[in-house]
């Protein structure tokens, strides 16, 4: 895989990087990336909108199939039975 270095990114831009990594979950490198897969895709903003409320429902259509989540205890109890 190729390697990019930038020099003398702005300060300002770099905190911006930062802030949405750390919103998106993602290292600030996985951010660039993301970002420069956007740009190079040419979506416009109305596309990039209409593409995250479809993921949205996706993701929302997941969660109604869910059954619930564990709690702590219950994670707690698998990894016992797991070692027994």
């Amino acid at each position: 895989m190729a390697t990019l270095t930038i020099r003398n990114l702005p300060e300002e831009l770099h905190l911006t990087l930062k802030r949405r990594a750390k919103r998106n979950h993602r290292s600030v490198n996985q951010e660039v990336i993301a970002e420069l897969s956007l740009a190079i895709t040419h979506e416009t903003p109305e596309e990039r909108s209409a593409r995250v409320e479809r993921e949205i429902l996706e993701i929302d259509a997941l969660r109604a199939r869910a059954k619930g989540f564990l709690t702590a205890e219950q994670i707690d109890e698998a990894k016992l039975e797991g070692r027994a």
